[in-house]
């Protein structure tokens, strides 16, 4: 070995300096918007995480056409990562799962190898088999002759929406039923199959994908509904197996899928075809690093250094944030973004831990909100029932369980809101199984860590409940229950339930009992108003009540037939638009709509002369975003009007009876999400864009 020189001195090699934010990095950091529907990042390609479920949408010789999972899993983010990958793609959002009629006997149905459950299957085949074949007419802009099926359903059927078109087939299922007509079943699968056999030959040139999402927007939870889309389902497994060049990926809430299992013999082929929206810590991680890099210049490496960087403690950060959230993408965006914005507040350089234990009261509010609406058509007014734990423990034996269940009992208010569940779930295995199926509650064996539900549709029931087990209530919402650490072994007679302040959000001082009256009697209302001059008066009431009862959070101090000053105009609803966030807010920003304007219309047909009447109504002062209220469906026409007031950057919004009767079911259940309301502004948006 070569002798150091005399003289020399030994050196340590340099160490490479910790990175660090450059500063003001925090100020300009946003994760992007939690809800996939509103999130402009993914936009930004740099940001998808390939997933499972994202390889399987993009394989298409899978197999897999069902990606069922959890609110917040990430279901509409695949669907928005499906549509810009594969080829050649189409969005639907069906409105037919909340049928305003009962049109069927549903018994009839049972069999799904019968007669009428195989048509229905067929009805809903043909009305995807006719998107595809748009989709493959815009994919060829000239084309041979075609043979004269294809040919005449281009100039038919496929001339209609996907929810025209559907429901007009479904009639002529029900003529079937009604008269006990076998014929008619055998007719609707011979065009079906003629029509599949004769496209099975066409050239497609490409992948096409049909993506079917947002399936609750529209779901009223009935029998009906149920019988549709099991038929759906079936209907999107053959169409995807039989065709060679297309598929259609239905993306489904897991608590829907499950009563679909739970009502379907033939279920189990389904269930081969199901892909479970399932995260992992490093996914997660990776999905926060790569929102985070977006406000370097330099960027981190994945893995674990851009997290390090940006938080201040940074192995403290993760325990806090990851133990605390379920593994799914949206409570972790949820819970950072509010850090973030705290760290922002504060003037920090980094994320302190600080900022992270800050953001998680109000992270546990949201997730506790979310957890009641998420469940509400399932089981209505679930929050109610879940609020009664406010101040209790954060768990408790089977006993002390028993004791919460017999106090919930004789709560009138629970009793009355949630009489249509809460009664068959009173036993204390049934119950526990209700609050574990949802998330709520995990069980806990001696010297064993707390078990939850998964969030996708593998695990069908709960663990079983034995003496020494304890029930856990999940930590996401120990801070929104205000939950004390201790373990429940009973309750006093006498001890009042807790109340949750900021939950107990209803109009003009209501109490829920009164307001669920009074949804009650409004949807009943809406159902026997007379059309026409005879009903108008009382319409524009209904309307007025819709109004105050279920957009009070964002519209507020709403006036009945508000005249200008000279008296020449005369609108019939007209509200303050006050919202902070979600639907209201953005139509203020991108509007200038202070006050939304209202107007009435008691007939199904609208006329030119009403666009014109309400575009007649915006002006600088109030903003130019409007609405008509009316007793039908959207049309074809109304997009030219519609697009003529697009073009003078205002915007009017048709709401049918339908969407007014969702608004009242919606807030009757407890579901207090705009979806519903950010799906129709989506639609008439893009059609007129």
């Amino acid at each position: 070995m070569a002798k150091r020189a005399k003289g020399s001195r030994q050196t340590t090699p340099a160490v490479p300096p910790s990175p660090h934010l450059p500063k003001g990095t925090i100020l300009r950091a946003k994760i992007g918007q939690s809800f996939a529907e509103y999130d402009k990042a993914l936009e930004d390609q740099n940001v998808w995480v390939r997933t499972p479920a994202f390889n399987v949408a993009l394989d298409a010789e899978s197999g897999k056409y069902f990606f069922v999972g959890r609110r917040g899993t990430g279901k509409t983010a695949t669907r928005t990562y499906c549509d810009v990958q594969v080829g050649h793609s189409r969005v639907i959002v069906p409105e037919i799962f909340s049928p305003s009629s009962s049109a069927f006997d549903m018994e009839v149905f049972e069999n799904s190898r019968k007669g009428p459950f195989r048509s229905l299957v067929s009805v809903f085949k043909r009305s995807m088999l006719d998107e595809v074949l748009l989709l493959w007419r815009e994919a060829h802009s000239t084309y041979a002759d075609l043979p004269p099926i294809i040919s005449n359903e281009l100039n038919t059927f496929c001339r209609q929406d996907f929810d025209t078109r559907t429901l007009q087939l479904i009639a002529s299922v029900g003529r079937g039923v009604a008269f006990a007509d076998d014929q008619v079943f055998i007719a609707e699968n011979k065009a079906t199959k003629a029509l599949l056999e004769e496209m099975k030959h066409l050239q497609s040139g490409g992948s096409y994908a049909l993506l079917i999402d947002s399936i609750d927007d529209f779901w009223d939870g009935s029998d009906q509904a149920l019988v549709y889309l099991t038929a759906f389902m079936h209907a999107c497994l053959e169409m995807s197996s039989q065709l060679p060049w297309a598929r259609a990926l239905l993306f489904l809430r897991e608590n829907i899928f499950e009563r679909v299992r739970a009502r379907d013999s033939e279920s189990s082929r389904i269930e081969t075809a199901v892909v479970a929206l399932d995260w992992n810590r490093r996914q997660l991680l990776e999905l926060v690093e790569r929102r985070l890099n977006r406000a370097l210049t330099a960027k981190q490496a994945l893995g674990g250094p851009t997290w390090d960087v940006f938080f201040e403690q940074p192995e403290a950060a993760k325990e806090r944030v990851f133990d605390y959230c379920y593994n799914r993408p949206r409570d972790v965006l949820i819970y950072v973004s509010h850090a973030i914005d705290l760290a922002q507040e504060r003037g920090h350089e980094q994320i302190l831990v600080e900022d992270v234990d800050s953001a998680r009261r109000r992270f546990s509010d949201n997730r506790f909100k979310d957890l009641g609406d998420e469940y509400a058509e399932n089981y209505p007014q679930i929050a109610v029932v879940l609020r009664r734990f406010y101040g209790l423990g954060r768990s408790f034996t089977p006993g002390g369980m028993e004791a919460f269940i017999r106090k919930l009992l004789q709560d009138s208010e629970a009793k009355r809101a949630c009489a249509s569940w809460i009664f068959e779930n009173q036993a204390l295995e049934s119950f526990v199984r209700l609050l574990y199926n949802i998330g709520f509650i995990g069980l806990r064996r001696p010297g064993q860590p707390a078990r939850f539900r998964a969030l996708g549709p593998q695990e069908t029931s709960s663990p079983a409940i034995s003496d020494d087990a304890e029930i856990v209530i999940h930590k996401c919402y120990w801070d929104a229950l205000d939950l004390q650490d201790v373990l429940v072994r009973s309750l006093p007679e006498d001890q009042e339930f807790g109340r949750i302040g900021i939950i107990l959000d209803l109009p003009g001082g209501l109490d829920q009992t009164t307001y669920i009256d009074e949804l009650d009697l409004l949807s009943a209302r809406l159902d026997s108003i007379p059309h026409g001059p005879a009903g108008a008066d009382d319409f524009e009431q209904a309307v007025g009540d819709v109004l105050k009862l279920c957009f009070f959070r964002g519209l507020e101090n709403p006036e009945h037939r508000v005249r200008s000053v000279n008296g020449e105009v005369i609108r019939d609803w007209i509200a303050s638009n006050r919202a902070q966030t979600g639907f209201w807010a953005a139509m203020r920003q991108r509007y200038d709509a202070l006050q939304v304007v209202w107007e009435c219309k008691n007939y199904e047909q609208l006329k030119s002369s009403d666009f014109h009447q309400v575009s007649y109504y915006m002006a600088n002062a109030v903003g130019r975003f409007a609405v008509i209220a009316y007793r039908g469906e959207m049309q074809n026409s109304y997009y030219q009007h519609i697009r003529r007031i697009s073009d003078q950057n205002g915007m009017v919004l048709p709401l049918g009876i339908r969407d007014l009767k969702t608004f009242v079911r919606q807030n009757r259940n407890g579901k207090i999400k705009e979806d519903h309301l950010q799906d129709r502004y989506d639609s008439i948006a893009r059609k007129v864009s």
